[in-house]
Order: C-alpha cells, then sequence, then structure tokens
C-alpha cells in the first residue's frame, strides 16, 4: 500500500520513509495475548547502502512489533562520537520500512531503535556506511495524494540500493524533467525544468549547487553530453510536431541548430551525432554544427528511438519495437535481444560490457534491466536490478561515478601522438590499458604517447579498472597531420619604395585542419655595386603576420618566409619577395651643367637639377637586372637617353601633366645582367631635368 510521504514537501524527503518490497511475513499480525508494558526489540535485517549524495537505510519490525506497541523509530547517526537522533513514523504497511536522507557522510555510522509510549529501545547493531563509488542516477516520477505527479533527480545505490534517494531535498533538482544525460567523467548530470531551462549539477558530492546554463527556450526533452564535456545537445519540439536537434556549450550560451525533423541525440564523437531522422526513420549521423549534414544512415534502424553510442565507440544500442538492440557503430546487421514489456530507454555501463534498459510495467511502475554484451554485440539475457514501488516510475537512467575521461584531442597531432587522460576521482590504485587502432590493448599511464604513428585518422581508447574492479573506458578519435602548412606572401607588392621601412604581410592555412602556430622570417641584402649575403633571421617562432624592417637607401631587399602548425609541421620557405630602396642622387656623378641643390620634397632631400640639353648624370659599378630612376616628372619636364656601358638602349621621358616629385621612373631592361655603368643624358633644351635618384634590382 502507499504509505503518507508521498504528500509532505520536497524539503521533507530528506527524513522519511519509503516502503519496500520485502517479505510478507516480516511483521506479524497482532496477537491478543495481553503483554505487561516494556521497551520494543531491536528492528531485524538492517541494511544499509549509499548513493554519491546520500543513504539508502532499510530494516524489518521485529516479531513483537505489535505486541510491544511500536509507534515509530529513530535513526541514530553518529559521525565523530556525536550521535544524531532523527525521528520517524512510518504509516502501518505489510512490507518493512525504508529510510532515506540526501546526506552521504562518509564513515558515518547508522542504527534503528523502535519506540512505543514507554520510549526507545535498543537500537540495532551500528552500521558504517560504506564508500559509494557507483550510482545509477534516475528522473523519478512519483504520484501524490492529489493525483499530480511530480519528477525529481535522484539516484540508486550499485549495489544493493532498493529506493531511489533525492540528489538533493529541495532545489531545482525537485522539479525536472524526466530525461537526464550524464558527463563524460560521471561527475555531474545535466537536466530540463519544464521544457524551459537546462540546468547542470553535480551528482557526485552532497549538497552540489545546480547551475543554470540555458533558459528562456521551449520544448526541451532530451539531453546528451559530448565526449570531451565540452557541449549539450538537446531535442526541442516544434509547433509542427517535429523537432529539432540543437546544441549548447556546456558552460552556458546561445545554442545552435543543428538541424530539424530530428530527434533522440546522441553523441558519437565530438563532431558528430546519431540520432532518429524523422523523414527517413533510421538512425542518420549529421555534423554536430549549425545546419549540419547528414553524412549516412544506419540500414536496419527503421523502428528504432532513444539511441546510445557505447564508451568503447564500437556499438550503438537502441530500443527497437519491444527489444534491445545493438548495432555496429560503422553500420551493419543490427542485432535484436529479447523482446520485452515496454523498454523506454537504455543507456550503457562505463565499460561498455553492457547497457541499462528502462522499463514500462504494464499496471504501473518502472524496472531497470541490464543486459549483458557480447564481444560480437550479442545481447545477452537480461537481469531486473530495480523496481519502482507502485506506479512509480523512471524517465531514464545513467551510470554515475568517477571515471576515466578524456579530454578534447580535436587538434591534430603529429607523429609523435601524446594523449592526456584522467583518472581522478576514482579508487585507486587504478589500472590503465591504452589502445590505438586495433593494435593489442597495453599497459599505460597518462598521457599515452607514442611515435612514429602515420597521418590519418587513429582510434585510441583508454580503459581503467579501479581496486574494486569497477571498469570504464574512453574513446576518442585522434588525426595525426603529417603536411606542413602552406604559406604566401601578400604585401609588399612594389618592386622600388623611396620609404623608410617596409612592411611584409603574410598568412598560412593548413588543409589538414591544424591551427597555423607560428611564422619565421628572413631577409637577404644586396647593394647596389654588389651581390646578396647570407639570409638573416628577422623574426623567429612569431605569431604575428605582418614584420616592418627599416630599409637602408641603395640596397635590394628579398624577404621570406615559412609557417609551423600547432603540431610542429613546418613549411618550406616561399619564394623571396624582393623590392629596393634607391641610392641617393648624391651617388651618381654629374657633369658640368648640373646643380646639387636641397628640398624637403626631394628624396633624402637633395636633386641634381638643370635646364641644359646634352650633358649626363652616371653610376658606375652598377650590377642589375633591372632599373628605376628617382627623378621629378612635370609638364615641363624633358627626356633622357638611357646608356648602359656606353650604348644608348633606350629614351625616359619624364614629361608629365601634373608636378610629381620622387616619381620612380622604369629605366629600360637590360638584354643581359648588366654589370658596369648607367649613363643619364638631356635630350631637350630649356626643358626641366631633377634627378633624386637610382634604384637597381639583382632580382
Amino acid at each position: 500500500m502507499r504509505t503518507t510521504f508521498r504528500v509532505l514537501a520536497p524539503i521533507a524527503l530528506a527524513a522519511v520513509g519509503l516502503t519496500a518490497i520485502l517479505p510478507a511475513a516480516a511483521l506479524p499480525a497482532p496477537t491478543k495475548v495481553s503483554r505487561a508494558a516494556k521497551l520494543p526489540s531491536a528492528p531485524l535485517d538492517v541494511k544499509l547502502a549509499g548513493t554519491l549524495t546520500g543513504v539508502d537505510l532499510r530494516w524489518t519490525a521485529s516479531p513483537d512489533a505489535n505486541d510491544d506497541s511500536v509507534t515509530g523509530y529513530n535513526i541514530h547517526r553518529i559521525v565523530g562520537g556525536t550521535d544524531t537522533v532523527l525521528p520517524w513514523k512510518p504509516a502501518w504497511n505489510e512490507v518493512g520500512y525504508q529510510w532515506h536522507e540526501s546526506e552521504h557522510v562518509p564513515g558515518a555510522t547508522y542504527s534503528v531503535a523502535a519506540t512505543n509510549a514507554e520510549g526507545e529501545g535498543p537500537a540495532s547493531t551500528p552500521i558504517t556506511l560504506p564508500a559509494a563509488r557507483r550510482a545509477i542516477t534516475v528522473g523519478h516520477t512519483i504520484w501524490l495524494e492529489n493525483g499530480n505527479t511530480r519528477t525529481y533527480a535522484g539516484q540508486i545505490a550499485v549495489p544493493g540500493g532498493q529506493q531511489v534517494v533525492p540528489l538533493a531535498p529541495d532545489g531545482p533538482t525537485q522539479i525536472i524533467g524526466d530525461v537526464l544525460a550524464a558527463s563524460p567523467d560521471g561527475r555531474e548530470i545535466a537536466f530540463a525544468r519544464g521544457q524551459l531551462a537546462i540546468w547542470r549539477v553535480r551528482a557526485d558530492i552532497p549538497h552540489a549547487t545546480p547551475v543554470k546554463i540555458l533558459d528562456g527556450s521551449s520544448g526541451i526533452i532530451r539531453l546528451a553530453w559530448s565526449p570531451d564535456g565540452s557541449r549539450i545537445a538537446f531535442e526541442r519540439l516544434q509547433p509542427n510536431a517535429g523537432s529539432c536537434v540543437e546544441l549548447v556549450a556546456a558552460t552556458g550560451g546561445t545554442p545552435i541548430r543543428v538541424g530539424c525533423n530530428l530527434q533522440m541525440p546522441t553523441w558519437m564523437s565530438n563532431s558528430n551525432v546519431i540520432v532518429k531522422d524523422q523523414t527517413s526513420g533510421r538512425l542518420a549521423i549529421v555534423q554536430a554544427k549549425a545546419a549540419g549534414v547528414v553524412t549516412g544512415t544506419l540500414a536496419g534502424t527503421e523502428q528504432s528511438t532513444m539511441p546510445s553510442v557505447s564508451p568503447d565507440y564500437r556499438w550503438i544500442a537502441y530500443i527497437d519495437g519491444n527489444a534491445p538492440a545493438i548495432v555496429p557503430v560503422g553500420g551493419g546487421t543490427p542485432k535484436l535481444g529479447t523482446a520485452t514489456e515496454r523498454p523506454a530507454g537504455i543507456t550503457w555501463s562505463p565499460d561498455g560490457s553492457e547497457v541499462l534498459m528502462t522499463q514500462s510495467i504494464a499496471f504501473g511502475g518502472s524496472a531497470l534491466v541490464t543486459f549483458p554484451v557480447g564481444p560480437d554485440g550479442t545481447l545477452g539475457s537480461g537481469q531486473t536490478t530495480y523496481r519502482t514501488q507502485g506506479t512509480d516510475r523512471i524517465g531514464s537512467a545513467v551510470w554515475q561515478g568517477a571515471r576515466v575521461s578524456l579530454g578534447s584531442t580535436s587538434t591534430p597531432m603529429g607523429s609523435a601522438v601524446s594523449i592526456p587522460f584522467d583518472t581522478n576521482g576514482m579508487a585507486g590504485p587504478v589500472t590503465t590499458t591504452c589502445q590505438l587502432d586495433d593494435t593489442p590493448a597495453v599497459p599505460c599511464t597518462s598521457p599515452y604517447q607514442k611515435s612514429g604513428v602515420p597521418a590519418g585518422s587513429h582510434k585510441f581508447r583508454v580503459k581503467a579498472v579501479d581496486v574494486d574492479g569497477q571498469a570504464s573506458v574512453a574513446f576518442r578519435h585522434v588525426l595525426v597531420d603529417l603536411t606542413a602548412p602552406t604559406v604566401r606572401i601578400t604585401a609588399p607588392v612594389f618592386d622600388v619604395t623611396t620609404a623608410a621601412t617596409a612592411t611584409v604581410t603574410y598568412t598560412a592555412s593548413d588543409d589538414s585542419g591544424t591551427p597555423v602556430d607560428s611564422y619565421d622570417s628572413r631577409w637577404r641584402i644586396a647593394p647596389t655595386a654588389g651581390n646578396f649575403g647570407a639570409y638573416a633571421a628577422i623574426k623567429s617562432g612569431t605569431t604575428a603576420t605582418s614584420v616592418t624592417i627599416g630599409l637602408a637607401a641603395g640596397y635590394e631587399y628579398c624577404v621570406s618566409v615559412r609557417a609551423r602548425d600547432a603540431v610542429g609541421n613546418v613549411s618550406g620557405w616561399t619564394a623571396d619577395r624582393c623590392f629596393s630602396r634607391p641610392s641617393d642622387d648624391r651617388t651618381m656623378g654629374a657633369s658640368t651643367g648640373w646643380t646639387r641643390t636641397t628640398n624637403s620634397a626631394y628624396y633624402l632631400g637633395t636633386a641634381t637639377v638643370t635646364t641644359t640639353t646634352g650633358i649626363s648624370v652616371s653610376r658606375s659599378s652598377v650590377q642589375a637586372k633591372r632599373l628605376w630612376l628617382v627623378a621629378t616628372k612635370c609638364s615641363t619636364c624633358g627626356s633622357l637617353t638611357v646608356y648602359y656601358n656606353g650604348k644608348s638602349v633606350g629614351i625616359v621621358d619624364l614629361s608629365n601633366p601634373s608636378l610629381v616629385y620622387q616619381a620612380v621612373v622604369p629605366l629600360p631592361v637590360p638584354s643581359t645582367f648588366l654589370t658596369g655603368s648607367v649613363l643619364l643624358t638631356t635630350r631637350t633644351a630649356g626643358k626641366v631635368y631633377q634627378i633624386d635618384g637610382l634604384a637597381v634590382r639583382r632580382t
């Protein structure tokens, strides 16, 4: 029969009792024999189990409980020598008694004593609360006396749990949706409230404060935590009776929509989710990003619901009609287990060796049934591990407790892979083995390291076994990138500049998706009359995408750049980007008739000027493939005859409608590499000539 605790406010759940399915003979029928008043005997069969956040206590009444007129019980909780007495007055029932509280105190001892009008009888033998390392967290729905229901987050102790112990006596976890998601490290859950908000809370310690990460939404009904713990996928009901799948950062933020006509998300990897495709009816693989593309569907899964990917990334469990089913992650022939009554959800044990199925019972209530999974994906016979009382029901169930976990491995690695993993919180000593691809698993410590790994995508699994023999597995795809970035110089584009500095800009990309980490730049320099020197570094290991260099007059500069990605792949040097700064006019000889003058408008503040025809300026000992004259251009400016090594090679016209100081004017290109002299002779009397400098390029 149903006891009266269910009408109490949530705060009272810390010290109320629940009936359990215990032998009906535990309490005898009332006796008619008259007895002298006495204190009641100690309760029998006291059992104690601990969830991660609370206590599960149960017992049966002594055979003479009725004769002793038992009116209640005192629970004694002793911590550090302090005995806290927690009175409890249960309603009559035919089976036995259960009490719980949302307070797991390691090392506390518990005993139970019956009370009557005479006082408290002897207490049962104190039992020390056992260490709790595992629990099953559920969305637990109970019926209230007014006919309404309430769903709260609670835990069932593993092993030996006989009741659902609330995570907290009050607060956000008391009124939730019935579908939960567990974090990949087994320490937290995410849940929805009223289909409007998403919360997260630690489920491995008492009194954890829930944190809201999404608010102001609607229709949120199912959640799934990404393997690296960074994001939560959820299903959102739509007004047209369809569903969309969205993602939100586990720390909160604005959600993004993966797509619609999709439901029941579970993560396949950090970059893909498995969903139920409402269009095809099959399980589908979808990119975990805004407007994600469906990259494939799994044949034979048309009757599928509630998919769940195994922690070792080998299998997808789901409900097929009324039977649990397993299909390989890469697709294949599904394997069905034995059909059962109203399966409602399925999830994996931390080591991937079994699945836990939630089952609705025909005349009310729910059961949790475990199915072993063989190496080939075959499902064994189911075994009921928990059944709710009366018509209470469980919406979803997830394994909880510290387990091995992996951070993000989305960034590619080099051929020497290093993969850290975390076993903190597991009962030590912890034994770990690692497996890369299909090679045998080997003992390992964090970080797992291996050199000489070829390029491409690899599968990494780590398995941890704690001192109690409890195992857990974590999986990641690891991308090994042996391809260097592609780098190019984007500026400058000029051949000659009169400026005292030049800024070289560059960019790089990596087709493998590896971030570009840094750049090296170098230069080589040649004077007007000499060869290039050796390369010298400008900057090394910089993240900047530009470098500004100072330029001396009369030199050519050739700059090249290389890029390095985040895993150490280094590109080759780019082709040189070369440019020159002209030498001053004062480095040129001038025949009679030229005047040396100064003005801030001229290059380097000086110029050699004339209006006389037939006179020359020259520069000897030039080594050049190309040459430029720096001069003034104007409407009254004349033209010059150009001579290389005394041979006329062309004419340069300095006339221009508008006045331009420091104009860079190309000279005729030598037919062969020029080693020798350059001479420029005025051609027209009365015209203006203002010579400012000469630039040469060996390249």
